[in-house]
């Protein structure tokens, strides 16, 4: 999509309240922009810190931050530490090599650069030679500096404690404020101010942390860029809690701060309030994408950690949900502590990357170590950094049914057998950017082996193509009229006309965009799954997208389908006879697989599907 056909399209999602506070924020910044914009990284320090570096760092809070266990080496931290300063980092799950310092402005996968100019004249919705912006994104970050200093004061290796600070110090100066493609993204911005916070905590008594006030002098940069830039109106989503934690991190952890008191109480009651908007009463998140939970968990406890620092206490309505979404996530959490792939995903991480654990559990443990709720998993090693203790011992759902009324999804869990079904809304919001257009599909899962699955996310920016068929209606498991979707994408993280999913006669109907209506129920006892479907237009399909390595063997309207250790019959009545198509699936964000789907057109205006579970 050209800049000008976006533009248009982002505009016709806004409200004339929002066109006209965005008018007026762009006009601001062009007229007489915020001081703070024109800074370097020293003169920031200097001018947000009258009290000078000693204050600064001496009356601060970021010894709350220090976990009080006595930090006895961890064999995860250490290891993952002494592979970063080898230079080797897991980006997405794939192998990259850190340069020292590093390439800040690189693709790390492709290792061509961004150009080297103010932010505001990069486009990064239309790559270039540097592919998907996300990959130099996540290097941005820096996820891998409290790894290091954690390191530091864990072992007692001050080299660790050195490349930290050095790598810090070496991306403040190559990246100030405004300049570079790190500066494109407030959500980018805000990651970056909470891990330099904890870095700068983590790095206290090593003797290295005063020469680092022009980091924190950017740091509270983009913290007040963020409170500038709230992600407002129709982009209220993930990213508005992240600009909220990062808020509340800065003027929680530096009293000295100018301007610190207005900040922290902005901040907290923006996340307490998007804790509410943004996860339903029965703990879905409402972005309708399970992987972006965790990534959601880590920004929310980080700002209520800062704010407790500072003598904030979150309020009971907020931990009432934060549990109730811990509790979903243990309905539809898979043995391998994943999740099935249910909208975007792009491996989204703040504290302690590696891949040692799923996101799921470690996050999972260190909320549930803040809520004293029963862990996820075994893992407790960001609960031991954030919250200073290991959670209650993990525990499964049970078995049976969970419904999820108000996020739209009802669970079943049986023994190894955990199917989901998808009755919920499109999105968060007048984008709904990280939703797919998945109204009434489900998946199947074995064990931790998926046989029914949903495409997930494999590209953002950088394959247009591919983000529209991981998103769209006919890579996911439900009724597809000829290869259109449900609903009408408008860009990368844009939808306009939607479909709209209502309870009907025990089970539930889409009415699609174009006006097409489809109705599904689905039961699941023991080892069968019972789907019931009617449709009301021609050029009706079922799909069902098999994993990777599924055999089938199709025989009219029945199919034997082979998948690791499990069985399965499909067998379709009124539907048929059964055909392979060529499909394609993202085991994480950045890796595409070809696989196969099944499909059948429906002969009439109803059909059942009955999938039974062998082995």
């Amino acid at each position: 999509m050209s800049g000008a056909s976006w533009k248009l399209s982002r505009l016709r999602a806004m409200s004339p309240r929002e066109v006209l506070r965005r008018g007026s924020i762009a006009l601001r910044d062009r007229m007489t922009p915020p001081a703070y914009l024109r800074w370097g990284p020293e003169e920031a320090f200097e001018r947000l810190f009258p009290a000078g570096r000693g204050a600064a760092f001496e009356h601060s809070r970021l010894a709350a931050l220090i976990p009080p266990l006595g930090l006895a080496p961890d064999a995860f931290v250490v290891s993952a530490a002494a592979a970063i300063a080898a230079g080797r980092l897991s980006l997405f799950g794939s192998a990259v090599r850190l340069d020292d310092p590093p390439r800040w402005r690189a693709n790390p996968v492709t290792r061509s650069e961004w150009p080297d100019r103010p932010s505001a004249a990069i486009d990064y919705r239309t790559p270039g030679a540097a592919g998907d912006p996300k990959y130099a994104w996540e290097l941005g970050r820096l996820t891998f500096l409290p790894p290091l200093a954690l390191a530091w004061r864990m072992t007692g290796d001050r080299a660790y404690a050195e490349r930290a600070a050095r790598w810090l110090e070496s991306f403040t100066y190559a990246n100030p404020m405004g300049h570079g493609i790190h500066h494109t993204s407030g959500i980018e911005m805000a990651v970056r101010v909470i891990t330099t916070t904890w870095t700068l905590a983590l790095l206290a008594g090593s003797g290295v942390e005063e020469r680092l006030a022009p980091a924190l002098g950017l740091a509270i940069q983009q913290a007040l860029y963020c409170r500038d830039h709230l992600s407002l109106g129709s982009s209220a989503n993930n990213h508005l809690i992240a600009e909220c934690a990062a808020m509340t991190v800065a003027g929680a952890m530096f009293p000295t701060l100018r301007g610190a008191p207005a900040m922290l109480a902005r901040g907290f009651a923006g996340l307490e309030r998007e804790t509410l908007r943004q996860i339903h009463p029965d703990g879905v998140t409402a972005e309708q994408a399970f992987g972006y939970l965790p990534f959601v968990w880590e920004l929310l406890l980080a700002g209520f950690v800062a704010a407790a620092a500072a003598g904030r206490t979150v309020a009971a309505p907020v931990r009432e949900r934060l549990a109730a979404s811990l509790e979903f996530a243990r309905a539809v959490r898979l043995p391998d502590g994943t999740t099935p792939r249910v909208g975007d995903e792009d491996d989204g991480r703040i504290f302690l990357p590696g891949e040692g654990a799923t996101r799921l559990d470690r996050v999972g443990g260190a909320l549930a170590a803040f809520l004293e709720r029963d862990a996820l998993g075994a893992d407790a090693a960001l609960a031991r950094l954030l919250i200073g203790r290991a959670p209650p011992p993990a525990c499964v759902a049970a078995d049976g049914v969970h419904r999820f009324p108000h996020g739209g999804y009802t669970v079943w869990r049986n023994g190894r057998l955990l199917g989901t079904f998808d009755h919920g809304r499109l999105g968060l919001g007048a984008l709904a950017a990280h939703g797919h257009a998945d109204a009434l599909s489900i998946t199947i899962h074995a064990g931790a082996a998926p046989l029914v699955l949903d495409p997930g996310t494999f590209a953002y920016f950088g394959d247009p193509a591919a983000r529209t068929r991981c998103r769209g209606t006919p890579g996911h498991a439900t009724v597809r009229f000829g290869e259109r979707s449900q609903s009408h994408m408008l860009g990368p993280f844009m939808w306009g006309a939607r479909a709209r999913v209502m309870p009907l006669d025990e089970g539930f109907e889409v009415a699609w965009a174009d006006g097409e209506r489809h109705w599904r129920r689905v039961r699941i006892e023991a080892g069968t799954i019972t789907i019931e479907d009617r449709v009301s237009a021609g050029e009706a399909a079922l799909d069902f997208t098999l994993p990777p390595d599924a055999e089938a063997s199709l025989d009219g309207g029945l199919a034997l389908v082979r998948a690791g250790d499990v069985s399965a019959r499909f067998e379709c009545e009124d539907a048929g006879p059964w055909q392979r198509r060529p499909a394609e699936c993202a085991r994480r964000f950045g890796q595409v697989i070809a696989t196969t789907k099944l499909t059948a057109p429906i002969a009439g205006a109803r059909c059942r599907t009955v999938i039974r579970i062998e082995g």
